[in-house]
């Protein structure tokens, strides 16, 4: 087929360009323009709960200057990489950017990964320095560390002592407080300034590995360039100033952790940073004005107000359901008279200022990205009078593709307008880019090949299109298409996210490559189950007429015939999800086994 390429009259993102062209210096001009100012409000956990810490601009970067000189004295210099493996911390972001500042690679592990894929990555990263926050993320590389001291590891940063035994002789410890703390050196103000100066924008900014849904994790490498035009067009959609004050608790492993905490130190705005989920309770009563996370963390947040409308007299919560639909119709222009303004009204009162409220009071909107969100939750905070503005991006463009828009327009499904960093195409019907906002490339050689076409546009692999107006959509990945035995294609990720968005249903993933119709593997809480259980029904054929319900927007050769019902959410199992809380296909099917064709053994009805 051939490419097509986007109409230039398309619009794009407005972005606003940063003065500074590197991580580095936009540090700097923040310590400069407000060095008393709060940066970080901490909240470190604790044995007897969150203790609250603040670190100001000038604070901050006085400690990646710090971070620096350490690092120089045990050999990070240009074309070395420091590996870090610990929780979020005002500390983890100090070590990366004194990593910069020398013009070395810091390189990004998710805190959650297991053992085994700790300590291959940590081998093909070959550090010069690792940085763990205590004794629990060590003992995930103390095995290899021998080996990697053969392959030049020097020191070892821990925020809490290591235990001797696992460190070879070879092998300094640095204890965290002589690194950026009280007894760290401190470099003059015009050796921190040149410094900051010699890094250049084809400089490192991260090196990131990828989820690892299927096969090994790639190490994508970063520049400064991209980090920064990231930057430049989340400033121009999200609509932050210095006068906000965001949650952050997106983890460093995840380049939307990286955007945001960018984003505030470039702007000079206030981050409440948490290194738990437990904390965001915590994290909520320092009133923001606006929060950043994966869909995950608002599905929750739905979730929640769901289950407290199921909790009231059944008038009562279907008076308010209604209202919310209402709300809805109104949001979006479809209103049916005077009465869908009003049940709107109610319904913002009852529910919309109840959940404001709980979100801390001052919240201007809430911003998601690192997955798809459903149009359903999109369309349940809008209605309630939240913005919500999806972004798009993956760790190859630094997070950014394309954006909605904080002063609008949003839609259903989008996500935005592209940055004009990007030079965009179709390449049957796959979305791919060319252009500054993107990775210099990959770690190991090998996975580039594939990564770029020939002319030197990066595929995405992810399926996408526009609409009238210029909107991007997202439909799936290439990789995911379902093809049934009939010829007939699918992208199962919408059909997913709507089963996923309708109760009881806590996961999905299609199943039918191959076979003559579509079935589903589904997750339901065991308390729905047991009841239905109780009262003598079949799970699977008791839930499928609701499945079928939500899913009356799709075509029928897209619905789910069958249903293979697993008791629980994927949580539940062990290597099910990645770190960015995606399903890995083949662990699921392992799962399942023989369940899966038996699945498909009898033709199905209709």
């Amino acid at each position: 087929m051939t490419s097509l390429a986007v109409n230039p009259e398309v619009p794009r993102l407005a972005v606003r360009r940063f003065a500074g062209r590197t991580l580095p210096q936009l540090m700097l001009a923040s310590a400069r323009r407000a060095p008393a100012r709060r940066f970080l409000r901490y909240l470190e956990p604790g044995p007897a709960g969150v203790r609250a810490r603040n670190v100001t601009f000038g604070e901050f970067a006085a400690g990646a200057g710090s971070a620096a000189a350490v690092l120089r004295a045990h050999g990070v210099a240009a074309g070395t990489r420091v590996l870090l493996l610990a929780e979020n911390s005002p500390a983890w972001q100090m070590v990366a950017l004194g990593t910069q500042l020398l013009r070395a690679e810091p390189a990004a592990l998710f805190a959650s990964l297991a053992a085994e894929p700790a300590a291959e990555i940590a081998l093909r990263v070959a550090p010069a320095v690792v940085f763990v926050s205590g004794p629990r993320q060590w003992e995930k590389l103390a095995p290899v560390a021998a080996e990697l001291e053969r392959r030049g590891l020097r020191a070892v940063i821990a925020s809490d002592p290591l235990p001797a035994s696992q460190l070879p002789s070879g092998l300094v410890e640095l204890p965290l407080s002589r690194v950026i703390g009280a007894d760290a050196p401190q470099l003059a103000a015009d050796e921190l300034a040149g410094l900051v100066a010699a890094v250049t924008e084809e400089d490192p900014f991260l090196l990131l590995f990828t989820s690892g849904t299927t096969g090994r994790p790639k190490g994508v490498r970063l520049p400064q360039r991209a980090i920064v035009r990231a930057l430049d067009a989340g400033a121009g959609s999200v609509g932050t100033s210095e006068a906000d004050v965001g949650v952050h608790f997106l983890p460093f492993g995840h380049v939307a952790g990286h955007d945001q905490f960018g984003l505030a130190l470039a702007q000079g705005h206030e981050l409440v940073m948490i290194a738990r989920r437990d904390d965001l309770e915590a994290a909520l009563a320092c009133r923001p004005t606006y929060l950043f996370s994966v869909p995950f963390v608002y599905e929750r947040i739905r979730e929640q107000v769901e289950a407290k409308l199921a909790a009231l007299p059944r008038p009562f919560a279907a008076t308010l359901r209604a209202a919310l639909a209402a709300a809805v119709r109104v949001r979006f222009g479809t209103a049916r008279g005077t009465g869908d303004r009003l049940r709107a009204a109610v319904v913002g009162l009852l529910v919309g200022r109840p959940l404001r409220r709980r979100l801390g009071g001052r919240l201007r909107g809430l911003f998601a990205g690192g997955a798809a969100a459903s149009p359903e939750l999109f369309r349940f905070f809008e209605a309630l009078g939240i913005p919500f503005v999806e972004l798009y991006g993956m760790s190859e463009t630094a997070g950014m593709i394309s954006s909605n828009l904080f002063a609008g327009p949003r839609r259903p499904g989008s996500v935005g307008r592209v940055s004009p960093d990007h030079e965009v195409r179709l390449q049957e019907g796959e979305l791919q880019l060319r252009g500054p906002l993107l990775l210099s490339g990959h770690l190991d050689p090998e996975d580039d090949a594939a990564a770029w076409t020939a002319d030197g546009f990066f595929r995405t692999g992810d399926l996408a299109r526009w609409d009238e107006e210029g909107n991007l959509f997202v439909e799936g990945r290439r990789k995911n298409l379902l093809v049934l035995s009939s010829g007939k294609k699918l992208v199962p990720e919408p059909i997913e996210q709507a089963i996923t968005a309708t109760p009881p249903f806590a996961g999905a993933m299609l199943l039918g490559e191959g076979r003559p119709f579509v079935a589903a593997a589904v997750f339901v809480a065991r308390e729905e189950i047991a009841r239905l259980a109780a009262r003598g029904q079949d799970v699977a054929a008791a839930l499928l007429p609701r499945l079928r319900e939500a899913l009356a927007a799709f075509s029928e050769f897209e619905i789910p015939k069958r249903l293979l019902v697993i008791p629980g959410v994927p949580a539940d199992h062990p290597g099910l999800l990645t770190p960015t809380l995606k399903m890995r296909r083949e662990v699921l099917l392992a799962l399942l086994g023989e369940a899966v064709p038996a699945l498909f053994a009898a033709p199905a009805d209709g």
